[in-house]
């Protein structure tokens, strides 16, 4: 009899794949230990995955995935562009705090996953949409000057990333989250001169 695959154990084996991979080389990783941290039997893995390969890049795409959920869940009740991108900043962070190793996953540059790009650059390209329509939004109600909205996604991504991968021990998540977006939208906000035109 077959077993039935699961959600919930999905859930654990990326989970599990994540904090591993990041720790050590993508050819250091044992599914083993995998197997283990995820509380399971090394054979659940490959019903679930077909080789180490494929379950790394699910690691990968899944968190996208589950960021992005939670970033349209959390702007749907801003109005203003600038709130949507302080959420967006915040809902960011939150999801990575802990997710440090999620970063290292996906900028190791490991040669054989190259067919696996563009399924990788496919899920990333949803939430600097995401942001780049925020930042649309914000340029039509005036709120941002006219700027090239997908270069502005790009640095504002580009900074979450940052500040998430160099903060301190003693940083806390609502002042990054504050200055962080302070300094994105001064740099693209209407000056006092033009909002009063």
């Amino acid at each position: 009899m077959a077993r039935v695959k699961t959600a919930s154990k999905q859930e654990a084996i990326l989970e599990a794949a994540s904090r591993v991979f990041s720790d050590r080389e993508y050819h250091e990783v044992r599914t083993e230990e995998i197997a283990d941290l995820a509380g399971i039997g090394k054979g659940t893995i490959y019903r679930y995955f077909a080789n180490k390969e494929d379950l790394y890049f699910a690691t990968i795409v899944h968190g996208f995935e589950r960021l992005h959920e939670s970033l349209e869940a959390g702007i749907a009740r801003e109005v203003s562009p600038s709130r949507r991108l302080e959420c967006i900043a915040r809902e960011t962070m939150k999801f990575f705090w802990n997710r440090r190793d999620f970063y290292s996953l996906l900028y190791r540059n490991e040669k054989r996953f190259l067919a696996q790009e563009s399924k990788i650059r496919a899920t990333r390209e949803r939430l600097v949409r995401l942001v780049q329509q925020t930042i649309v939004d914000g340029i039509e109600r005036r709120e941002f000057r006219g700027i090239d909205p997908k270069t502005a996604a790009e640095l504002f991504l580009g900074m979450i990333r940052a500040v998430n991968v160099f903060r301190r021990d003693s940083d806390d998540l609502e002042g990054l989250v504050r200055d962080m977006s302070e300094v994105f939208t001064r740099g693209i906000g209407k000056g006092a001169a033009e909002r009063r035109r």
